[in-house]
């Protein structure tokens, strides 16, 4: 979930091994796994938008590393499954 939408969903451990979403990816990049010693943290650039007024595209677009246009045109994007059990909401992810 992000600024109060759901952007991924799916079994925990599918979600563990490959995030179909930007900001899944980034929270895992930014956690301590077994291995890391000396090795750095990734960070998601940038602030959590303020919830003020509701978001009228995607809210992780302004912090993600793989927007594009489509990403700011609508609110969504529209849920996508590629597969039985996952969905996200990003351009990025294939499946209807």
């Amino acid at each position: 979930m992000y600024a109060g939408k759901v952007v991924e969903e799916g079994p925990v451990q599918a979600m563990l091994r490959g995030p179909l979403h930007p900001y899944p990816r980034g929270l895992l990049g930014a956690t301590v796994q077994p291995g890391m010693r000396g090795k750095r943290l990734t960070t998601i650039p940038g602030a959590p938008p303020s919830l003020d007024a509701a978001p009228t595209t995607c809210p992780f677009a302004p912090r993600c590393p793989e927007v594009e246009p489509a990403c700011t045109v609508e609110l969504g994007p529209r849920p996508r499954r590629p597969v039985p059990g996952r969905m996200a909401r990003c351009v990025h992810v294939a499946g209807g």
